[in-house]
């Protein structure tokens, strides 16, 4: 076992996204010289929209450490110290896995699933550190 486990998700494809962006500046160049104001009215805002998105994409994750751990949901950080967590609770009902971290005071914090790995993965790395798991 590490000291601490991390995993992080972005959605989308990063790929696909720089394609698109090339592409589009590629068309933008090519049609600025013959159709000037059709590149202005929709290519340029177009552009600049394929841009947004890939600087603005919320990541998703966790990172597990000794005293604490930390979920990130999209722009949102939960920090929840390893002491006030009783149990990880995993639910799988009609073939969807659910994830809560229940804390000693009773109180669920649900785990939203583009931030999780594997749940074997998750359920592995908590007994690892302690944490009892709980399947309902």
């Amino acid at each position: 076992m590490t000291d601490t486990f991390e995993y992080a998700a972005r959605p989308g494809n990063t790929a696909l996204s720089l394609a698109a962006f090339a592409g589009l500046s590629f068309l933008t160049v090519q049609l600025w010289a013959v159709i000037p104001g059709y590149v202005l009215l929709l290519l340029l805002p177009a552009l600049a929209i394929s841009l947004a998105q890939m600087i603005f994409v919320p990541n998703w994750g966790l990172r597990m450490g000794r005293s604490v751990w930390q979920l990130d949901i999209g722009r949102d950080k939960v920090s929840i110290p390893v002491g006030r967590i009783a149990y990880l609770e995993v639910a799988d009902r009609r073939g969807q896995t659910r994830i809560a971290v229940v804390l000693e005071t009773g109180e669920r914090i649900a785990m939203p699933k583009q931030a999780l790995p594997d749940p074997l993965v998750l359920i592995r790395e908590a007994t690892s550190r302690g944490i009892p798991v709980r399947h309902t």
